[in-house]
């Protein structure tokens, strides 16, 4: 009765259509238009034209979960990885002492050493429009999936949680 459409209840709730396209079956919204007809329902609400085009934008809770699948996709946790066994042993020590001294001393340390490529936010925003629908909220997904990415690695890296077999 219309149910296989409930993402796009999702999309506008206060639709009384679950199918915004034409080939969007919704026998539900039929019923309820043929009784507005006759006078028995009234204020059937359906999605404004931005949401039809799929144009508006998305809750933080939906930003925050697309960013974090985008986030993930990169998997951080292997370029924690690699960046620690890149810095395996004396040298994670001297960069660790380096950047608590001076963030600048640390620039020098970094542009010295051979890390792993670190995803760019245009990169991660690329991504992001391939993976996802159309949506004017890709620029805040893109800019959540690119902090998480930054805040996992860097935690990974932090001295206690750095564990190099």
């Amino acid at each position: 009765m219309g149910e296989g459409w409930h993402n796009n209840h999702h999309a506008y709730q206060s639709s009384v259509r679950q199918g915004f396209k034409w080939w969007e079956i919704d026998p539900t919204f039929y019923i309820l238009k043929g009784l507005s007809w006759v006078g028995l329902v009234s204020d059937l609400k359906t999605p404004p034209d931005a949401v039809l085009r799929n144009e508006h934008r998305l809750g933080s809770r939906v930003i925050g979960r697309a960013a974090a699948q985008l986030a993930a996709s990169f998997n951080p946790d292997h370029i924690a990885m690699a960046i620690g066994v890149a810095l395996e042993g004396p040298a994670l020590s001297s960069l660790q002492c380096k950047l608590a001294a001076t963030q600048q001393r640390a620039a020098d340390v970094l542009a010295s050493l051979h890390l792993p490529h670190l995803p760019t936010r245009h990169e991660i925003l690329a991504r992001g429009i391939a993976m996802f629908a159309r949506t004017p909220s890709i620029d805040d997904i893109a800019d959540r999936a690119h902090e998480l990415i930054l805040d996992t690695i860097g935690a990974r890296l932090r001295p206690n949680a750095i564990r190099l077999s």
